[in-house]
C-alpha cells in the first residue's frame, strides 16, 4: 500500500524544538496500518542488535536473531569474515538455522540443500537430474552486518542503509568515556532457566516512551527514587540517541546510566568501580495494541560473572507494566489528541527532550 493511503491526510504536530513540540497523537499507538508502515520504514531499515562478537569468534561460528517476523543468520566465513543472510532456505522456505552453534555448511533440516559459509549453494540432492537447475540461482539471501566498538554485532535489512559506526561515534566515545575498561568487556551468559518475559498490552512506542523519561518516577517508581538522587538526574539527546544520568544516595558514590538508540535499542551501566555494560532489544511490537520485552545481554569485566548489586527498588517492572497499559487504554480515548512536550533547558528530572528525539525520528521516518 503506498505511504500516502497510509498517512493519508493525517498528519502530527511533533517539531524540531522540543520546548514547543506536541507529543505523537493517540492514532499513531493504535492503527495497525501505521505499525505497517513502522515496520517497513523503521524496522526494516534501521541498525537492529544481534550479539556478542565473542560468539563469532572462529570460522563457522554462527548466532541467529530475530526482527519482527523476519530471522537472519551471522556466521563467521572461511575467509575469516562475518556474513549476514536471511535465514531462510531456497527451496521450500523452511528455517536453516536456530540459536547459536558451529557449522562446516549451512543445511536445511527440512531436505538437506547445504549452502557454504559465504552462503552459495553447495549441494540440492536429485538437481543432477532436474533440467536447467541452476544452482546460482539460489544463494542465500544475505543481510548487512556490522560491529560496532569491536564488541557489538548488528544488522540491518536495507540493503542500502547507511553504515551504523559513523552515525554513532559519540555514543560509543560516551560508553568508553563513562565505562573504565569497556573495551575489555565480554559477554556473560544468562542463567538456563530465565523465564521468558510477559507481553505487554501496549504500543512498542507506549514502552520506549516511558524509558526515555524520568518525569513520572517521583511518582510511579518509589524504590527507584529513594535510591537516585534525583536532584542530580540528567537527560540529554544527541542526534541518533539519547541519555540518561543520575547519581545514586550508595555508599560507592555510584551512578546509574542509561543510553538509548532509535528505533529500541537500550544500554546501561552502573559506575560502581566493576566495569560493566547491559545491551538490549528493549521492545519489539506484536501488534499495535501489544509489545514484547527482551531479556538483556549482560557484558563484565572478565572473571566478574556475578550480578551488580543493587538496592531493592521495588516492583519496577510491575510499576511501568501497569504505567504503559494504562497509557495505552487512554490513548484511545476520544477526549485526548497529543500532549506537550516538558522541556527543562538544564536537562533536569522533568525533561522529556528524549522522548521528544524518539517522536521525532518516528516522525521523520514515517513521514507523518
Amino acid at each position: 500500500m503506498p505511504l500516502d493511503a497510509i498517512t493519508g491526510t493525517r498528519s502530527t504536530q511533533v517539531t524540531a524544538d522540543p520546548s514547543r513540540s506536541f507529543s505523537l497523537p493517540g492514532w499513531a499507538y493504535t492503527d495497525p496500518e501505521i505499525l505497517a508502515l513502522e515496520k517497513r520504514e523503521i524496522f526494516f531499515k534501521t541498525w537492529a542488535y544481534a550479539g556478542w562478537v565473542g560468539r563469532l569468534a572462529n570460522v563457522g561460528d554462527y548466532i541467529t536473531a530475530d526482527l519482527l517476523d523476519q530471522s537472519v543468520i551471522i556466521i563467521r566465513g572461511q575467509d575469516g569474515e562475518l556474513k549476514g543472510f536471511h535465514n531462510v532456505c531456497q527451496h521450500r522456505g523452511h528455517q536453516l538455522l536456530s540459536g547459536c552453534g558451529k557449522v562446516s555448511a549451512i543445511t536445511c533440516p527440512y531436505h538437506a540443500w547445504a549452502y557454504r559459509l559465504d552462503g552459495a549453494l553447495r549441494n540440492a540432492r536429485g538437481a543432477e537430474r532436474t533440467e536447467g537447475f541452476n544452482a546460482a540461482q539460489f544463494s542465500l539471501r544475505p543481510v548487512r552486518v556490522e560491529v560496532l566498538a569491536g564488541k557489538l554485532v548488528f544488522f540491518n535489512l536495507d540493503p542500502d542503509a547507511a553504515p551504523l559506526a559513523p552515525q554513532v561515534e559519540d555514543l560509543v566515545e560516551d560508553w568508553r568515556r563513562e565505562i573504565p575498561g569497556f573495551d575489555t568487556l565480554e559477554w556473560v551468559a544468562p542463567p538456563p532457566d530465565r523465564a521468558a518475559p510477559r507481553p505487554i498490552a501496549a504500543n512498542w512506542k507506549v514502552v520506549m516512551d516511558n524509558f526515555l523519561e524520568c518525569y513520572h518516577c517521583r511518582n510511579a517508581h518509589p524504590g527507584f527514587a529513594r535510591d537516585l538522587v534525583m536532584d542530580s538526574y540528567r537527560t540529554t539527546a544527541h542526534g541518533r540517541w539519547s541519555k540518561q544520568k543520575g547519581d545514586t544516595r550508595r555508599d560507592d558514590g555510584s551512578q546509574e546510566v542509561f543510553w538509548s538508540l532509535f528505533p529500541n535499542l537500550t544500554f546501561n551501566t552502573v559506575t560502581n568501580g566493576t566495569p560493566n555494560f547491559a545491551a538490549s532489544t528493549f521492545t519489539t511490537p506484536i501488534t499495535a495494541t501489544l509489545s514484547a520485552r527482551s531479556w538483556r545481554d549482560v557484558y563484565r569485566a572478565p572473571g566478574h560473572t556475578a550480578e551488580i548489586a543493587r538496592p531493592d527498588w521495588g516492583p519496577l517492572d510491575q510499576e511501568d507494566r501497569d504505567i504503559c497499559e494504562s497509557v495505552q487504554r487512554g490513548l484511545t480515548s476520544k477526549g485526548y489528541d497529543a500532549g506537550r512536550f516538558i522541556y527543562d533547558h538544564e536537562h533536569g528530572e522533568t525533561s522529556e527532550e528524549a522522548v521528544h528525539l524518539f517522536h521525532r525520528q518516528v516522525v521523520l521516518a514515517l513521514g507523518i
